[in-house]
């Protein structure tokens, strides 16, 4: 073979070697950012506190099931629940209450004024907060089921957590066919000043939800989806804020 083809080869060796390189250097840009974009996201969760708020406490149990579900109970395990799926990936929990306590003081005359104006007043006064209630429902209706989320409508951004929550619900949990809701006679909706949702996570005067409803699983997918669509509307407001940040 004469020297012309040896130096042709080894030039097109070196041709070949180049457009690996760039080939991988672009395949790798990707990555790169998609790192960088996740490790920021982390950091902006960091920065952020979700407050969970698990319905009623103490002598209020809230609605409860004819087989002995309590509302007070049933909602507090589920925050529990988003609160260990929320801190694992970095955000600032805040509890309203941690235990089956309410939030009234001893001697208060009108416990659940008090209670609500308490819940409130950590909404209100926590910076960088958005808020979830967390309920469940009971009506004379026997048939009525499923998970829903409702919104004071006084704000965009009370809207979007709950269409966010919404989705992610409807994506968990087969055969959920609700929408978000707004709903103005809801205390705690109307008196926060951040965005906040309401979520109830079905219906304990239907026994086959209420069933649903006491089983572990069934809680740890509702609690799931509840934390998926936290994360969903967090991660909208940090990429809104990056595009008008660029």
């Amino acid at each position: 073979m004469s020297n012309r083809f040896l130096k042709g080869g080894s030039k097109m060796k070196k041709v070949v070697i180049y457009v690996i390189i760039v080939v991988a250097v672009f395949l790798t840009i990707p990555i790169i950012r998609a790192n960088r974009l996740a490790q920021q996201s982390y950091g902006y969760f960091r920065s952020v506190t979700v407050i969970v708020d698990a319905g009623h406490g103490g002598r209020d149990g809230g609605a409860s099931s004819k087989s002995g579900v309590v509302e007070r109970d049933l909602v507090f395990d589920i925050t529990k629940m988003v609160e260990e799926h929320l801190r694992l990936n970095g955000f600032n929990v805040v509890l309203t209450r941690e235990n089956e306590c309410d939030l009234a003081s001893e001697y208060a005359k009108n416990r659940k004024k008090e209670d609500l104006a308490c819940r409130v007043r950590i909404f209100n006064e926590t910076d960088s907060a958005i808020a979830v209630s967390i309920h469940a429902n009971a009506i004379d209706n026997t048939r009525w089921s499923g998970a829903q989320v409702f919104y004071d409508a006084k704000s965009l951004e009370n809207k979007e957590l709950a269409t966010h929550i919404m989705n992610a619900m409807r994506n968990n949990i087969d055969g959920l066919k609700r929408d978000q809701r707004p709903i103005s006679n809801i205390y705690v909706l109307r008196h926060s000043r951040i965005p906040t949702a309401l979520v109830e996570v079905g219906f304990l005067s239907n026994a086959a939800e209420a069933e649903l409803l006491a089983d572990v699983n069934y809680q740890k997918l509702l609690a799931y989806a509840i934390f998926e669509g936290i994360l969903s509307f967090v991660e909208t407001q940090h990429s809104t804020e990056v595009i008008e940040g660029e």
